[in-house]
């Protein structure tokens, strides 16, 4: 393989990660207008479902913010390494404003996270299971 076909793979690599972010953002907004609707529909519910089924939404969501972090992380580390052996990689592309800027209720979970960290959980989530309690 020369260099140029590496270089070729690694920008299309890198428009990969770019394409899968942005579908995840998408997603991750979709996912937050759902929840919130859900929210809507169900104020003043007693049934503790309703609360679970919220704090299984605010998980999944936090989940997809996850992904979409470690995806920029690895595309930034894809174009460092293509760098490092030579490589120009395209400037990433900028992204639709209106598809990455998240909808917040009152209880969501504001602010960028870094995957693995650790954060009380909200009044209508779950609290995590510790997985050695069996």
């Amino acid at each position: 393989m020369t260099l140029p076909d590496i270089a070729a793979a690694l920008r299309n690599l890198h428009v990969s990660i770019s394409q899968q972010q942005d579908l995840t953002k998408v997603v991750i907004q979709d996912a937050e207008n759902a929840r919130a609707e859900f929210r809507a529909l169900t104020t003043g519910a007693t049934n503790p479902l309703v609360n679970r089924a919220l704090g299984n939404y605010a998980q999944g969501i936090v989940k997809l913010r996850d992904g979409s972090w470690l995806l920029a992380e690895a595309g930034g580390i894809l174009a460092e390494y293509a760098r490092a052996i030579g490589i120009d990689m395209p400037p990433r592309r900028p992204t639709d404003k209106r598809k990455v800027e998240p909808i917040h209720d009152e209880q969501s979970d504001r602010g960028p996270r870094h995957p693995g960290t650790q954060r009380p959980p909200q009044a209508d989530e779950p609290a995590p299971r510790d997985p050695s309690a069996g």
